[in-house]
């Protein structure tokens, strides 16, 4: 007999050189000679020898594992290939403006979810000239939810988040990305989002988490427990609940809600106003009062459709990897690179709602992009892709 054992094994990455070999004709015709030569293997980026999968290494890099180029530079310089911070940055840019085409499709897959999550977090853009940075913003828009088919079975809306990079935060930028939208709009208390909620097509749903952070704060303070303790244990309450239905169908989630946290709810809001009259209105834990109980419908919202959550956890996720990357590579040099960080932003983090290895998708969709059809382009987003060899 035998014994079988394993051991895990690292293969260093390695950067090779592809030639293409294209055959030339001599064409007679009419008495005239002409020399014909065969058409070359394209790379996906013209007058450049960027193969796909250099340039998706380079993005994934920069966009996954948050690596400034300066480090990408001398980790090429290892592997003894010298490409220069602004070659790298160049292919970067290119490519993203390459993959821009996705994110109509994108916008429509995601603005179509049964519920939408927002938020924004800060881009810091150099000015032009000026030498100095100046905050731009990154919002982030997440489709996701259940919804019945034609044979009343629930199907998953498959979850995309997209993007977009304004350099202010003014109201102007959400107005108008959700002009067409209407349904559920789960995000935090900005009042730039008013004026959609007074439209009547577009309906809030607040964030718990948001509403336990302002207690929790205060709790992690004090040495014995007191009124913020006793917020974070009845939102405890109410999460215990959430845990508990996680992953059944919506229709089962709304009448749990119904019966058991709309109770919870009610003991929650006796008590914020019993208490609060008796808080400095301006003081941290008066604030923490005032946030709930005027937020209180919003709040309470997800009680009202089993499609609904408690918070906007989900999009806080997908926005933290840019967190990660900005305390890497701290700023945008141009509005050019914060769009295309809007892009690449939304397409890795997409693929992270979905599973899928964002280097293997990245290199295909590169590959495919320049000749695919582009009545077909939502075939290479990424909860539709199947690879070419596929």
């Amino acid at each position: 007999g035998e014994e079988v054992s394993e051991t895990l094994e690292y293969t260093p990455a390695k950067l090779i050189v592809i030639e293409h070999a294209r055959a030339k004709y001599a064409c007679r015709k009419d008495g005239e000679s002409t020399i014909r030569t065969a058409f070359a293997q394209p790379s996906p980026l013209p007058k450049t020898n960027a193969g796909a999968g250099l340039l998706a290494q380079i993005l994934v890099s920069t966009f996954a594992d948050h690596l400034p180029l300066n480090r990408q530079e001398m980790i090429f310089k290892r592997h003894g290939v010298d490409l220069p911070r602004s070659t790298l940055c160049e292919w970067k840019l290119a490519s993203g403006e390459l993959l821009a085409v996705l994110r109509a499709p994108l916008i429509e897959h995601t603005l179509n979810g049964p519920r939408l999550h927002t938020d924004d977090t800060t881009m810091p853009l150099i000015e032009g000239g000026r030498g100095c940075t100046k905050t731009a913003r990154l919002w982030g828009y997440l489709g996701a939810g259940a919804r019945r088919n034609e044979a009343g079975e629930w199907v998953e809306h498959a979850p995309s988040v997209v993007f977009e990079f304004t350099e202010s935060r003014e109201s102007k930028h959400p107005i108008k990305f959700l002009k067409d939208y209407q349904g559920y709009l789960q995000a935090d208390a900005y009042s730039g989002y008013d004026v959609l909620y007074r439209t009547g097509r577009i309906i809030e749903v607040g964030c718990f988490a948001h509403c336990r952070r302002k207690f929790f704060e205060i709790a992690k303070t004090q040495k014995t427990p007191g009124l913020a303790a006793e917020a974070v244990a009845w939102i405890a309450k109410l999460y215990r609940i959430e845990s508990a239905i996680r992953g059944r169908p919506p229709d089962e989630k709304l009448i749990v809600r119904q019966a058991e946290s709309v109770p919870v709810l009610s003991g929650f809001k006796a008590w914020l106003e019993g208490h609060y009259p008796t808080l400095l209105p301006q003081g941290p834990l008066g604030l923490a009062f005032g946030y709930a109980l005027n937020h209180w419908h919003a709040l309470t919202r997800y009680t009202e459709n089993g499609v609904l959550v408690p918070d906007n956890n989900l999009l806080e996720s997908a926005i933290r990897p840019i967190a990660m990357g900005r305390r890497a590579y701290l700023f945008t040099a141009s509005e050019r690179g914060g769009h295309v960080a809007a892009t690449l932003y939304s397409l890795v983090g997409t693929c992270k709602l979905n599973r899928i290895e964002p280097y293997a998708y990245l290199k295909d969709v590169l590959q495919r992009l320049p000749s695919h059809p582009v009545k077909r382009l939502a075939e290479l987003l990424p909860f539709n892709w199947k690879p070419a060899s596929g």
